[in-house]
């Protein structure tokens, strides 16, 4: 599945559940992340994505994926959430993949609790991938720009945040992803079997709230991968990655 791809499931998926709202904020954005780069690819090193942004009492989409909370708190929140944690990739993406069968895109399926405090936010997360791996996944993040954030408050401001967190994937996420099976083997990409994965990242967030229409958002972050990913054939044997976004976004 592809970004257009995507961005379209996101679009219906979100029109349909939100149509009904009495109130709601809706924008659209243009961004761009190097995700790929978790591969040891020579080509498609940045995305560019073209997404819905929506803010509700209840429901929101952003970059990050579809979320419902229900609670009724301002301190904290408690949400189901819909999103995509990889990509997936087929043989004729990179010279890297040929002859390996297709990774699916994941979709996963899961809850997130954020609680709002006078330093920031802290938020922890889990979900399963129920199309491709299968598999697990989990996380905590301290600080870091709010989710669902307001885009405006009346005034020109630039919120900078910095972040860092744990991020976990279970032998199935990785090996899925990561994993290189027998019948895929080669000269130069050997069989490897991949186990969990549990990595911690800092980094720094940032919103410019320009007007009552557009909002800029930036991210990056260092990613201190887990041995068992930069292990694997399909990536290179740095102990850090650096992960980095940036997007802008309209208002209606």
């Amino acid at each position: 599945m592809n970004h257009l791809t995507k961005t379209r499931l996101l679009l219906a998926i979100s029109m349909t559940l939100v149509s009904g709202a009495s109130h709601a904020d809706w924008g659209l954005r243009l961004g761009t992340d190097n995700h790929h780069q978790k591969y040891n690819t020579k080509k498609n090193k940045y995305d560019g994505l073209i997404g819905l942004e929506y803010r509700g009492d209840k429901f929101n989409a952003s970059k990050n994926g579809l979320s419902y909370d229900f609670s009724n708190s301002e301190k904290h929140a408690i949400e189901l959430s819909l999103s995509t944690h990889h990509d997936g990739f087929k043989a004729g993406d990179d010279d890297l993949f040929k002859g390996m069968s297709k990774r699916k895109t994941s979709v996963d399926i899961g809850g997130r609790v954020i609680i709002n405090t006078g330093l920031g936010s802290a938020v922890v997360n889990a979900s399963r991938d129920v199309n491709a791996s299968k598999g697990y996944e989990a996380g905590i993040k301290l600080g870091g720009i709010t989710p669902h954030a307001p885009h405006w408050t009346g005034q020109r401001k630039l919120n900078v945040a910095a972040m860092g967190g744990l991020h976990y994937q279970s032998r199935k996420v990785v090996d899925y992803y990561y994993g290189v099976k027998n019948s895929e083997a080669k000269a130069n990409r050997k069989a490897y079997k991949a186990k969990s994965a549990l990595e911690p990242y800092v980094g720094v967030e940032a919103q410019m709230n320009l007007n009552k229409h557009f909002t800029i958002d930036a991210g990056a972050s260092v990613i201190k991968r887990a041995k068992s990913i930069r292990n694997s054939p399909l990536t290179n044997n740095k102990k850090y990655r650096v992960g980095a976004n940036l997007g802008l976004s309209y208002w209606f």
